[in-house]
């Protein structure tokens, strides 16, 4: 057993690991609705619809998401989690590169 494996197990996190909670779902609404690339790809209609930090990137196809820009740098939780990347609603929790 790994020293990682052992740390999952007793319930350790990683910081980057953002919480699914109501409080940070609120803060989401935010920041995603407004966000030039979620709107205009329509991103609330597909699964996860938002969130995308602690949920992973939107089932549309990336190929198929125009980048317009990304609100999550200003995100009250990219701070509290200090998260970088940016984009998770196209390239998932990791953040874009």
């Amino acid at each position: 057993m790994t020293y990682a494996t052992i740390l999952l197990q007793i319930g350790w996190k990683n910081m980057a690991d953002v919480d699914d909670n109501p409080e940070n779902i609120a803060t989401c609404r935010q920041f995603c609705g407004p966000c030039p690339s979620f709107s205009f790809n329509g991103l609330n209609k597909l699964p996860p619809k938002m969130l995308f930090c602690a949920r992973g990137a939107s089932e549309k196809p990336k190929d198929q998401i125009k980048d317009k820009g990304c609100f999550c740098p200003g995100c009250d939780i990219f701070k509290k989690y200090d998260l970088s990347g940016g984009w998770f609603c196209i390239y998932a929790k990791e953040g874009r590169k």
